[in-house]
Order: C-alpha cells, then sequence, then structure tokens
C-alpha cells in the first residue's frame, strides 16, 4: 500500500501505449473501458481457446463458475445448439464435463461445430473482468503474429490482462505478457507505458539464449517448467501440455470476446 495522502499520480503521454496488468485485480474494469484488451492465461485456458476454435468450434461461453456451466450448457442444449462442457477445476476435468483444459482435447473431430461452455480456474474469470472493453481479445504465443497483427492497428490504448493464478502473479503469464510487448514495438507500436510492461519485457527477453533473438521453443519450455503453473502441470503428468504452450505461431485464429452475444469468435 501506498501513502494514503499521496496527490493523484500523473503519467507521461505516449502515443498508442502499451500496458501490462499483472493480475485482474490490479486493474479497475473502468480503466479497461476504452482500451484493447488481450486476455493472457498461459496455462492454459488461452492456448485451449485459440486451440478449439482453429479446429472448427462455432463458439467459447466463458463461464465464471461450474453452476453457470451447467446451466448454460442445459439452457443452450434446449434450444437445440450442439454444445459440449469444457474446463477444469484444480487443472483436472471437472466430474461430468465432456472436455478439460489441455489443448489437445479440443481437437477437430471433437469440437467442430460446437458451442463450448468453458470455465477455467482463472482465464474465464479475467474474461470476465475485461468484458467492458472496447476490444477483448484471448492471446498466447500460440497465435501471438496473428493477435499482434490486429491490434498492432488499433489506435487504442492496448492492455495485456494476464490471468494470474488465484490473484498472484505467474511467470508463465508474465513472459507472455512480455512477448507481446515486446513483439508489439518491434510493429512499431507506442513503447510499452509502464513499468510492469517493461519488466516483463525484459523477462521474455532473458530466457533467449542470445541477446536480441527471439527465445527457442526448448527455452520457453523450460522457463514454463521452473513457474507455478508449469511445476503443477509436471505434477498432474500434463507436461505435454506445456510443449503446446511453448509452441510460437502454431495457431494462426485471433479469439475475440463479443460481450453482447456472451461468446468468444474467431475474427
Amino acid at each position: 500500500m501506498a501513502a494514503p495522502d499521496l496527490p493523484t499520480a500523473t503519467h507521461e503521454t505516449i502515443d498508442r501505449p502499451t500496458f501490462v496488468h499483472l493480475a485482474p485485480d490490479h486493474v479497475s474494469a473502468e480503466a479497461l473501458r476504452d482500451g484493447v484488451v488481450v486476455v493472457i492465461d498461459t496455462l492454459r485456458a488461452s492456448t485451449s481457446i485459440a486451440t478449439a476454435l482453429a479446429n472448427g468450434a462455432a463458439a467459447i461461453v466463458p463461464a465464471l463458475t461450474v453452476d453457470e456451466a451447467v446451466n448454460v450448457a442445459a439452457l443452450l442444449r434446449a434450444q437445440g445448439e450442439r454444445t459440449l462442457l469444457g474446463g477444469e477445476r484444480g487443472g483436472v476435468r471437472i466430474a461430468g464435463f465432456d472436455l478439460d483444459n489441455s489443448p489437445r482435447s479440443f481437437a477437430r473431430e471433437r469440437v467442430a461445430g460446437a458451442t463450448i461452455v468453458f470455465t477455467s480456474s482463472n482465464g474465464t474469470a479475467a474474461l470476465r473482468h475485461a468484458s467492458g472493453a472496447a476490444r477483448v481479445i484471448v492471446g498466447t504465443l500460440a497465435n501471438i503474429s496473428a493477435v499482434c497483427a490486429v491490434i498492432s492497428k488499433d489506435e487504442r490504448p492496448v492492455h495485456l490482462l494476464c490471468a494470474a493464478t488465484r490473484g498472484d502473479i505467474t511467470l508463465d503469464d508474465a513472459l507472455v505478457a512480455g512477448a507481446f510487448a515486446a513483439r508489439l514495438v518491434e510493429l512499431g507500436r507506442g513503447f510499452a507505458s509502464d513499468d510492469s510492461a517493461r519488466l516483463c519485457a525484459m523477462a521474455w527477453a532473458s530466457i533467449a539464449e542470445k541477446p536480441g533473438k527471439m527465445p527457442d521453443r526448448d527455452a520457453i519450455r523450460r522457463a514454463l517448467w521452473t513457474g507455478r503453473g508449469g511445476r503443477n502441470l509436471i505434477r498432474l503428468g500434463l507436461q505435454a501440455d506445456i510443449d503446446d504452450c511453448a509452441a510460437i505461431d502454431s495457431l494462426h485464429v485471433v479469439p475475440e470476446f463479443s460481450v453482447g452475444l456472451a461468446r468468444v469468435r474467431s475474427l
């Protein structure tokens, strides 16, 4: 906490700024309202959502709780919509759900044409927190080039919103936020506007074997192994999911959250 009698903060003005928020409760929903938000849940919701849409899923409906997911799925099925339940609690599939939160579960033969009602421990809550923004996109390493190509052309502020874990900062999300911040700078987007963005970009650069070079997949994988989320997946025997989440540009889809429809769809 800061001193309660501090004057109102002032910030330098930067054209087309990019901010990083290391957890949803680090930024108010109001502060996101006029910006483009990229929700980052590296391990694994962002990659799973992008994989599902790349494999032909009609849409993802993010639910905050298990009960909400079950109720929404029942309503959609009653309306004749082909619907699957997906998500996790504690890293594993929820009892009675069709899918877990492993990207490999969202294979084309399973999800093509289906609406997936999805709830994860952290990612879907971050999506819902950002729902008042001008634009909400789901980003991860797997679709970083596709997402950055879209948002680099947008004049509005960009907010890279990390899902975190139970409100705590996570290494995996911070690294990927740094990758996005660095890529946007390369594309001519205004420089990172806060120290969180600079720290994340420095963390991303630090895992490259040579200064100024893009980290390779092995370096990314090793870094993801060391974080809280990576260690938990290894403990659960889900190390292959880390490999999928470390694969830069394996997907070319840009998932966008349409708040009015309460659905994430591919652009």
